[in-house]
């Protein structure tokens, strides 16, 4: 079987793709990613793809990395896709979060696909990952230490992300490309053994061949999938628990309810915070003996402790809540006749302008309310709560800081973060879903009002990468 038909053949099996999806490439230059780019260039037509692209300039490789840019630009332009470059201090990152830098550099893709598929609206990530890769990170997860979760591999596709490649070598990539005199760069250094990966392919691997199993590729590949459709039915189970009992604030944390997880076997109920933890710090590896003290908080009582990737562990009543460490910030100015959309918290904000429909019920504790227009200053904005923040409440004549308005409404700490505000020239008009203004309410004058209204998508525990 030739090689697009191939990608063909795993596309359909697995339903890596549906017609009219729109595919990012994460697109390195290198032999993998270009043939994957090509692939999916000839399926564009049969699939009615939408096919970007994305090049990561990790600033490790100054000089290599302008010629990278320069040689994705050319190949995209001639492919007719369009194409994002990014660069990010990697380096830099794995100093800050006191990681490895192959961890620092993977954690960030993983970040800037699902960025970048929010903004640009694709419905895939396409990875150009491959047989070899697969045997790779198999016997890395064994050598380093894993669960049966590490020993199935990656998968060949979790949520967004997609691997065509998936049943092919690197010697049949190769042979592809140079068959139909396709361009790529090598980096060289992939060459370089320092690397934990590099290592075990250059070196590692081929002594195995060579000394104990010449089949040892197909022999760690069947124990994955073996392992893999043992973890399957595990994962049904966990999501079945996850559904029931984990709740994503639109801020982005994870709500656990105490007693429904005390219901499962320790197995599940860990497979399930596993999930929770890696999701939170943005795909960033979690160890058993963190999941284990998090276990202890859902089946005993304890304080409110750090996890690792600064992971803040809170209590609300029964509810044990998980919060991310990077703080939630949002504001957006909101102009009329148009609807902005947030990130953190989830939320979809609009606001039209209109005339007053006579007896309409003036409502207080919604995500949908009227206000005078004739009383407001324009422009508007929408934006979470800062410090200092005060407003005139409805009904009252004075002023009153939003965080004592909201502790008399007995609203937890931990969620004040993810309250937004409308604000005008003059201030706060609207505590979203608590109260408006009292100077811009709609009374008897009222000829025309500005309607406001926010709605927040559900969010859902996303897949572990």
């Amino acid at each position: 079987m030739n090689f697009l038909a191939s990608v063909r053949q795993t596309i359909a099996k697995n339903d890596l793709l549906k017609k009219g999806d729109k595919v990012l490439v994460a697109l390195s230059g290198g032999p993998d990613s270009v043939a994957l780019l090509h692939a999916l260039v000839q399926l564009r037509n049969e699939w009615e793809l939408n096919i970007g692209a994305v090049y990561l300039n990790h600033r490790i490789r100054k000089r290599a990395a302008v010629a990278e840019e320069k040689f994705c630009q050319t190949l995209c332009t001639k492919l007719g896709v369009p194409l994002f470059i990014v660069r990010e201090d990697i380096p830099g990152l794995a100093r800050r979060e006191k990681i490895g830098l192959e961890e620092a550099g993977r954690l960030y893709r993983y970040q800037l696909f699902e960025r970048l598929s929010f903004r640009e609206r694709f419905t895939k990530v396409a990875l150009g990952h491959h047989l070899d890769d697969r045997v790779e990170t198999i016997l890395f997860r064994i050598i380093r230490g894993t669960g049966r979760t590490g020993l199935s591999g990656m998968p060949i596709r979790r949520g967004k992300i997609i691997r065509p490649l998936y049943d092919l070598s690197k010697a049949q990539i190769i042979t592809y490309l140079d068959r139909h005199q396709i361009d790529y760069l090598v980096d060289k250094t992939n060459l370089q053994s320092e690397f934990s990966r590099n290592y075990i392919r250059n070196r590692l691997l081929p002594e195995l061949r060579k000394r104990l199993n010449p089949q040892v590729d197909r022999a760690l590949i069947n124990l994955a999938e073996t392992v893999a459709d043992e973890e399957a039915e595990l994962d049904r189970k966990a999501d079945k628990a996850i559904q029931g009992a984990v709740t994503v604030t639109p801020g982005g944390k994870i709500e656990l309810v105490r007693s429904k997880l005390r219901g499962y076997t320790e197995w599940i109920r860990r497979r399930v915070l596993k999930r929770c933890l890696e999701s939170i710090s943005d795909g960033l590896s979690v160890d058993r003996e963190t999941v284990e003290r998090l276990d202890g908080l859902i089946i005993e009582s304890g304080s409110e402790i750090s996890l690792p990737g600064k992971i803040q562990v809170r209590f609300a009543g029964t509810t044990v809540i998980l919060v991310p460490g990077k703080p939630i910030q949002a504001e957006r100015e909101l102009i009329l006749g148009h609807a902005v959309s947030l990130d953190r918290p989830a939320a979809k904000v609009s606001a039209r302008l209109r005339s007053r429909v006579s007896g309409a019920a003036r409502k207080r504790q919604a995500k949908r309310v009227e206000l005078d227009a004739a009383k407001l200053s324009l422009p508007l904005a929408v934006r979470t709560v800062k410090p200092g923040d005060r407003f005139q409440p409805l009904g009252m004549n004075g002023r009153k800081k939003v965080g004592d308005f909201l502790t008399d409404r007995k609203v937890p700490k931990v969620y004040r973060d993810e309250i937004l505000v409308v604000t005008d020239a003059h201030g706060i008009v609207w505590i979203v879903g608590y109260e408006i203004a009292d100077r811009v309410k709609v009374d008897r004058t009222t000829r025309k009002v500005v309607t406001v209204e926010v709605n927040n998508p559900k969010r859902t525990l996303p897949p572990a990468v």
